[in-house]
């Protein structure tokens, strides 16, 4: 892309706040490459505002956007569900298509291509999961469906017996609770998808089991910004293989760009993508 012209396509990102996102830096970067007159923007949107979000996209011609806290949860009622949303009961990518809106979730592939990217397999894990919102549940739900058993913490204890719920309901037997903080059973695998270590609070870290490192689980910490948080750098000095978000950022980005394109995922930049967003930091 040379310039905005009067052909040229609009993509986005939704989100509440959204001034942080890295997606745009990461998706404009992809579009040049690709060679593709087209443009991804941010837009803040609040709860109360989907209705007619939604109806914009439509009206204006959007080709589709990404859709980030906290709205991944709300948008499901006015779109045409893929499998993976109505699973997870998430959307995180709308998509405009011969008049009708779809939605779909890339967080749950996202996070397995990222997992093989640091040499881990998403199959037969023992998983445990901070945080039972929108990107837990896509997570959960991608490794169940892989035969691995999910423990799901969450401070609202509600939430994550609802996930658990939904989990079983799909892939019988494939998850359980665990209290916020308490004791866990024995796990290889740690995700934390909850906000705690994120910029401007990058010392804070999730309540934690206290033998939360004895078998030195591989620990994934969805945040980015920081790239090493608290988490992250406390499990490396007890010798834990970790990651952050950033490959899954890129992945279940290269997904939408696919969906949105109707190009095969394989020829996305995902390498580019990557760049751009440590670029970007």
């Amino acid at each position: 892309m040379t310039g905005i012209t009067g052909e040229t396509k609009i993509v986005g990102v939704w989100g509440h706040p959204v001034g942080h996102s890295r997606s745009p830096a990461m998706h404009n970067a992809a579009l040049r490459k690709l060679g593709l007159n087209w443009v991804y923007v941010p837009f803040d949107i609040s709860p109360d505002q989907i209705p007619e979000a939604i109806a914009g996209i439509k009206a204006l011609g959007l080709v589709g956007v990404n859709v980030t806290v906290p709205l991944k949860e709300l948008v499901l009622p006015y779109v045409i569900a893929s499998e993976a949303a109505l699973q997870t009961g998430s959307v995180n990518t709308l998509y405009n298509h011969d008049g009708c809106l779809y939605g779909d979730s890339t967080d749950g592939r996202g996070f397995l291509r990222s997992l093989q990217d640091a040499g881990q397999s998403g199959a037969g894990r023992s998983a445990f999961i901070l945080g039972a919102g929108g990107s837990a549940r896509a997570i959960a739900f991608a490794l169940a469906s892989l035969g691995s058993r999910c423990q799901i913490s969450n401070r609202t204890a509600a939430r994550s017996e609802g996930l658990v719920s939904d989990v079983n309901r799909v892939f019988p037997g494939c998850a359980e609770t665990a209290g916020w903080g308490t004791e866990a059973g024995k796990f290889d695998l740690l995700v934390n998808t909850t906000s705690l270590g994120m910029h401007p609070h990058e010392e804070a870290v999730p309540m934690l089991p206290p033998e939360v490192f004895a078998d030195r689980p591989f620990v994934y910490d969805l945040i980015y910004a920081p790239a090493r948080t608290k988490l992250l750098r406390l499990a490396e000095q007890a010798g834990c293989q970790t990651s952050n978000g950033i490959t899954m950022l890129v992945h279940q980005g290269a997904l939408s760009l696919s969906l949105w394109t109707g190009l095969p995922v394989e020829e996305m930049p995902v390498k580019l993508m990557e760049e751009a967003v440590r670029a970007s930091l």
